[in-house]
This record gives C-alpha cells, structure tokens and sequence, in this order.
C-alpha cells in the first residue's frame, strides 16, 4: 500500500485550486473549512476528514485518487502534459477542450 505524502497532496491541492483561479478563501468556504486549516493543508502540516475529502473532489473537480496519490501516469507517452491537464479539466469545460483540440487536429497541416 502507498504512503500517503501530505506536501504532495496539499501541492496537488493548491495547484487545482489555482488553476481553477479560485482564491484560498473561496475553496475553503466551498469545503466548509478555515482558511487557515486549508492553508495547513496545502502546506502538508495537516490531514483532513473523508468528508473533506470528498469535497475537495466534487470541487476541484478531481477524483480521490488524483489527490492522494497524483495523476495517473502516462508512462511512454509524449502527451503526459495534455493528459494531465485533461484530467483536471472540470467537466463543464472538457466538451470544449475536444472541440477547440478536434478543430485543431482537423485544420493542422503536418510539416514534412
């Protein structure tokens, strides 16, 4: 079983939160916690209850996994990045990834 390393999940957790332009204070009221606990958090100094954690996944729009353990890996591929960003990407907004991406892959001309 893995550890569960706190740094890298708060990290995860700011890094979403920050990417969703969503301010310390905003998450932490969505999640019904402290803006100080939620700045502990981030920081790794803290744990958090598993309602909490649910939270944080229907907010950040993550699932449980992608918090406590990361992305998944993508290994041998040169579009980890992309991946990545697309799993992050909340819903709402995914349909329009794949538009501007299929436009993009349908409009592109190689270079040879």
């Amino acid at each position: 079983m893995q550890e569960l390393d706190h740094k890298a999940i708060g990290l995860r957790i700011r890094k979403q939160r920050t990417f969703l332009n969503m301010s310390r204070d905003e998450l932490a009221r969505k999640i019904g916690i402290t803006p100080t606990f939620l700045a502990d958090i981030e920081l790794g100094t803290k744990g958090f209850s598993l309602k909490s954690l649910n939270r944080f996944c229907d907010v950040l729009k993550m699932s449980a996994d992608a918090i406590l353990y990361g992305p998944k890996e993508y290994m041998g591929t040169k579009y980890a990045a992309l991946l990545e960003l697309l799993e992050r990407c909340p819903a709402e907004k995914g349909k329009y990834a794949e538009e501007i991406l299929t436009l993009f892959l349908l409009s592109h001309d190689p270079v040879e």
